[in-house]
C-alpha cells in the first residue's frame, strides 16, 4: 500500500509540473500528447530505444554516482539526451515529423528489496526539457516514466507532452521552475 501511494505522489507531482510547462506556452506553440516504452540497448553506456510518441535514441550523459539518498528510497539525477522525432502519425517512422535532439535533466525514485540493483520492486522518473535543436529548439514540456520489474529485466513506460513553438516564433520560450528528473537507471 504503501509504495502504491508513493508512486502516485510521484506521479501526481510530475503531472501538476507538467501542467505548469504547458500553461507557459509561448503564443503559437503546439503541445503534443506523447507515450510509449523506453527499451535496453546497451545498458552498460546507457543508449536505450524510444517507441510511441518519441521514435529514436536515448542515451544518459550524466548519472550522479553519489544518490541524493539511498534509504528509505534510491534517489538520483543526471542528464539525458533524446536524439530522434515526435511521431504525430504514428506510424513508427520519422518521415515528415519535427526532428531534432531534446536536452533532459532527470530525477530517479526507486525502491529495492535489497542493496542488490537486480531487486527492483518500483521505479519512477521526472525528466524536463532543458533545451533542444533541429524542429526541437526552443521545445518545452516534460516526461514521466514508471519502471516495472519483469521476468527479463525491467519494462520502461513513459507519459508526458513536448510543446514546440510554431514555425518562424522567434525568441525563446518562457518555462515554469521546476524541479529536474529521470527513470531507466538503476546506477
Amino acid at each position: 500500500m504503501l509504495r502504491m501511494k508513493t508512486s502516485r505522489g510521484v506521479i501526481s507531482v510530475a503531472a501538476c509540473a507538467a501542467l505548469a510547462l504547458v500553461v507557459a506556452a509561448p503564443v503559437g506553440a503546439k503541445t503534443h500528447a506523447v507515450k510509449g516504452t523506453q527499451t535496453v540497448v546497451n545498458e552498460e553506456d546507457g543508449i536505450y530505444k524510444m517507441r510511441g510518441g518519441l521514435v529514436g535514441k536515448w542515451t544518459f550523459t550524466s548519472f550522479e554516482e553519489a544518490p541524493i539518498a539511498d534509504s528509505p528510497y534510491f534517489h538520483a539525477e543526471g542528464t539525458e539526451l533524446f536524439k530522434g522525432c515526435l511521431d504525430r502519425a504514428r506510424d513508427r517512422s520519422c518521415k515528415r515529423d519535427p526532428s531534432g535532439t531534446l536536452s533532459f535533466t532527470f530525477e530517479y525514485w526507486a525502491l529495492f528489496a535489497s542493496p542488490d540493483p537486480e531487486s527492483l520492486v518500483w521505479g519512477a522518473c521526472w525528466h524536463p526539457i532543458v533545451e533542444g535543436t533541429g524542429d526541437f529548439a526552443g521545445a518545452q514540456g516534460v516526461l514521466v516514466m514508471a519502471d516495472t520489474p519483469t521476468r527479463g529485466g525491467v519494462k520502461t513506460k513513459y507519459i508526458g507532452n513536448v510543446t514546440l513553438r510554431a514555425k518562424g516564433a522567434q525568441g525563446t520560450a518562457q518555462t515554469a521552475s521546476a524541479s529536474r528528473s529521470s527513470c531507466g537507471a538503476t546506477g
